[in-house]
């Protein structure tokens, strides 16, 4: 079984899988949110925390990039899409186009930061920004 604690992090976030979610995480990991930085796994689990009812996100992997990985350290970005959706019915209330930048140390997330922006994310990060 490979581990891959980028891929964890968001099925657990997809899934609001909070012990999940956590266990991905560095006891050290940092979170850079709309809402400021977190750190540490409790802070991390409350920042992960949605309450119920209204708008309601998933997010969906488009694309990974990844350095240094194998070992368990390294760093990545995922060219990700955000979708929105009400809970209620599940109908569609939109979509962004974004990245998230992962720092990784023995296979946990040490630090985490949105971009709103993928090539601004793998540039940041020093991955060469896709063609096109």
């Amino acid at each position: 079984m490979s581990h891959d604690p980028v891929r964890e992090f968001i099925r657990a976030f997809n899934e609001g899988d909070l012990d999940g979610f956590v266990a991905v995480l560095d006891p050290e990991v940092e979170l850079h949110s709309g809402r400021g930085l977190r750190k540490g796994r409790e802070a991390a689990r409350v920042l992960a925390t949605r309450e119920p009812g209204g708008v309601q996100q998933t997010i969906e992997l488009e694309e990974l990039y990844e350095d240094g990985t194998e070992g368990g350290g390294g760093r990545a970005v995922a060219l990700i899409n955000r979708h929105w959706h009400w809970a209620e019915d599940e109908s569609h209330a939109g979509t962004d186009e974004m990245a998230w930048a992962f720092e990784l140390r023995d296979h946990k997330v040490l630090n985490w930061r949105p971009y709103d922006d993928g090539e601004e994310a793998l540039r940041a990060w020093n991955f060469a920004p896709p063609l096109g």
